[in-house]
């Protein structure tokens, strides 16, 4: 009788890995496809390193560790016409006030709410100066507030004036690690411990200008086709390790 030793789990492992990453590839992807008309989105990145572990039943053997990161390079700047929509070109952050505190992002979509205060899709405040801009008197059409542009002036570096009269600037920052801001949701950043914040001394904003999303449509399309392609190659992987196996069993496992 003939002692073959094999680890069967190994190479499932290696497999169940692989489809995992994929998935992980998947989810992020979907989600940039999913945002690519949302003004000022960023997308993600997922990346992937080598480590280390424990193999079983011992010894050693490497995994993927993946890895998460936000790609901020600015995207396209359009044309809207809108007084109340506002683009950051370059560097720089609206600062914005929610329930949960200050937080960040590259989204000029703003609006007046009930209390004509310039505030987020979502409804939160914008800064100016530390505090929220309220833009009184505003005209009241169709159960929101507006403002015309010629009333309502945002000058390059974020000078809010109303009727010739400025109230304040735009609160736009930037970090000294962009890495130190983490996705809240509602297309906002939120700042880890450790972050510092960075007062941008010219900003350039450009008022009735929207920032667009920097996710490429066509780009995340061949990623899914990609993503498609490997999971049907780990698919035929798995079977073809189950076949194998079975022709070991079948020739070397009799008596």
């Amino acid at each position: 009788m003939i002692a073959v030793k094999v680890n069967p789990q190994l190479g499932w492992l290696e497999a169940l890995e692989g489809g995992r990453l994929l998935e992980r590839r998947l989810q992020v992807t979907a989600d940039n496809l999913a945002n690519v008309d949302t003004p000022g989105f960023k997308k993600d990145v997922i990346g992937f390193r080598e480590v280390l572990m424990e193999k079983i039943p011992r010894g050693l053997r490497t995994f993927k560790e993946v890895t998460y990161k936000t790609d901020f390079q600015q995207g396209p700047i359009q044309f809207t016409g809108n007084p109340l929509d506002l683009a950051i070109a370059g560097e720089g952050f609206f600062k914005v006030q929610t329930p949960d505190g200050v937080a960040y992002t590259r989204a000029g979509n703003f609006h007046l709410d009930q209390r004509r205060r310039l505030v987020t899709a979502e409804g939160y405040p914008v800064l100016a100066d530390g505090a929220p801009i309220v833009i009184d008197p505003g005209m009241a059409k169709g159960g929101l507030i507006t403002i015309s542009a010629e009333r309502f002036l945002v000058a390059g570096d974020g000078t809010v004036s109303i009727d010739g009269t400025e109230i304040g600037r735009l609160d736009v920052v930037t970090f000294d690690d962009l890495e130190k801001l983490e996705k809240r949701g509602e297309n906002l950043f939120v700042a880890k411990d450790g972050a510092r914040e960075i007062p941008v001394d010219n900003p350039e904003v450009r008022q009735g200008h929207l920032e667009q999303s920097n996710a490429d449509p066509l780009e995340e399309m061949v990623n899914l086709i990609n993503i498609q392609r490997e999971f049907e190659a780990t698919q035929k992987a798995i079977k073809t390790h189950d076949e194998n196996l079975g022709r070991l069993i079948e020739t070397y496992g009799r008596p």
